[in-house]
């Protein structure tokens, strides 16, 4: 394997290197059960875990997507975790169908959960959450939701699995190569 370095960090540099990491595909969504027309919603890797004591998890939403803006206005969204089965969810939500706005909810079963944000039927889990707090940096925010609900696939039966970014492309998970042993967190 070879590596290259250079004195200064290209936005291309950083791109290419991001690229190589994996990371689960999710939709985030916000609006109100009254209003679903004014649903907003975009596909994002940059979601991780941050604490189980208060539940939280964090979102990198960039300032120029709408959705960060409603998400802010409405102070409440949701984080569906997709599933390989929802490829073309993920597809519409980044914006690859030229569609924008509540246009980007005629793709997949979407319903209001318990706080009123969309919520997709067939995620593997979905999280609602309420904002935080936001860390404004560079060209991102960087959202602290506290979890309010989830709501996850009964994997009786089912052999569904999550929907991955890597490389500039959309995974399956492909083969098991170890288990942890631990619980996760």
């Amino acid at each position: 394997m070879s590596a290259t370095t250079t004195p200064g960090v290209t936005i291309s540099d950083f791109r290419l290197g991001m690229s190589r990491l994996a990371g689960g595909v999710s939709v985030i969504a916000t609006g109100t059960a009254a209003d679903p027309a004014g649903w907003r919603g975009m596909t994002a890797t940059a979601v991780c875990s941050l604490c189980a004591e208060p539940p939280s998890l964090v979102v990198c939403l960039n300032h120029a997507a709408g959705t960060r803006e409603r998400l802010v206005h409405h102070g409440a969204f949701s984080v569906n975790v997709l599933a390989g089965d929802d490829l073309e969810v993920a597809r519409m939500f980044a914006g690859l169908h030229g569609t924008f706005g509540a246009e980007r909810f005629s793709s997949g079963d979407w319903a209001p959960g318990a706080l009123g944000v969309p919520v997709l039927g067939t995620a593997l889990a979905s999280f609602e959450c309420r904002v935080a707090e936001s860390v404004e940096h560079g060209t991102h925010a960087l959202l602290i939701g506290h979890i309010e609900s989830i709501r996850w696939a009964d994997e009786t039966g089912s052999e569904a699995e999550p929907l991955l970014y890597y490389s500039q492309r959309f995974h399956g998970l492909g083969t098991e190569v170890g288990v942890t042993g631990g619980p996760t967190t």
